[in-house]
């Protein structure tokens, strides 16, 4: 069983009680599937075809990195979760609330998001070295903001730091692997022995298109670490030489990533963690490509459910 099964209660069921379940809502297959599908609400969510509602995005808790807004500020990123229909998010710390933020301006953009319903469900990425009053301070803003897990990119002299203050304040982390450029963990052959003897809480934040830059299989990583998989970055990319950085999103399944595929193994391992889209090519019109994105996966779900 994934470890935050057991931290979870401590946000209350936050992302469930804020429009996703009602009260009577139970939870099944890993904490993913709802027992009633019939009473399950569709916030972020779909309707079949037939009219007959549908559990939203296979149950997970499908929400967007906030750096697909980066040339957006708050109150317009809010108003664009609204257009989704979304209720999770992952905050860029930099792009949206920098980490030496005061607790004023804490409190501020909390009070905007809850107004708003959105739940912060994660951070990052953090770059975290061997240095425990700076690691210590990522952990602190995470409990000030109540996430339940927060994605990172230890050098490897700091993972047994990261171990030890994720157990502390129970939250789990997720590390990011990113594309051919990542020295240190764009494949798994790069980091398996790093992380061996570390407890769950050190997990991984699996990015579906670095991996696909990289040539790794994320269903692969799936299959390797599923007790390790603390948290999703969903996107899809092709190789474009127009593009700035070589490669360019595409509408999740439409790229060289197996959705149907990804999904199915995803409710396999009861995962329960952060999942957050990302379609980073247009940041200043996000909204449409990542519409089309919810719906290509909410049509996956309705095959796999």
């Amino acid at each position: 069983m994934n470890e935050r099964k057991q931290n979870i209660s401590r946000r209350g069921f936050i992302g469930l009680g804020s429009g996703v379940l009602g009260a009577t809502a139970l939870m099944a297959c890993g904490g993913n599937k709802v027992a009633d599908e019939s009473e399950s609400a569709t916030a972020g969510g779909s309707m079949a075809k037939s009219g007959s509602v549908q559990q939203a995005y296979c149950g997970f808790r499908m929400g967007v990195q906030s750096w697909c807004f980066r040339e957006w500020d708050l109150a317009r990123m809010i108003a664009g979760m609204n257009e989704l229909n979304l209720k999770h998010i992952e905050l860029a710390l930099s792009v949206h609330l920098p980490l030496d933020s005061s607790d004023e301006k804490v409190a501020e953009t909390k009070s905007q998001l809850d107004a708003a319903g959105i739940t912060v469900d994660a951070f990052g990425v953090e770059r975290i070295s061997n240095d425990e009053a700076q690691a210590r301070k990522i952990f602190e803003f995470g409990k000030k903001l109540g996430v339940i897990a927060i994605s990172v990119y230890p050098q490897y002299d700091a993972l047994p730091l990261v171990d030890r203050l994720a157990n502390e304040y129970s939250i789990p982390v997720g590390i990011h692997n990113h594309g051919p450029e990542d020295k240190i963990y764009a494949s798994p052959d790069m980091f398996r022995d790093e992380i061996k003897g570390l407890s769950n809480m050190v997990g991984l934040c699996v990015d579906s298109g670095h991996y696909g830059r990289s040539g790794v299989d994320s269903l692969a990583i799936i299959d390797e670490f599923p007790e390790r998989i603390q948290m999703v970055h969903l996107k899809d990319m092709v190789p474009d030489s127009n593009s700035e950085y070589g490669w360019t999103d595409r509408v999740v399944g439409q790229g060289m990533l197996d959705l149907p595929g990804f999904m199915g193994k995803l409710m396999d391992i009861g995962f329960d963690g952060p999942f957050s889209l990302e379609y980073e090519s247009e940041p200043e019109a996000p909204v449409q490509p990542l519409k089309a994105c919810l719906d290509a996966v909410q049509d996956v779900c309705d095959t796999l459910s």
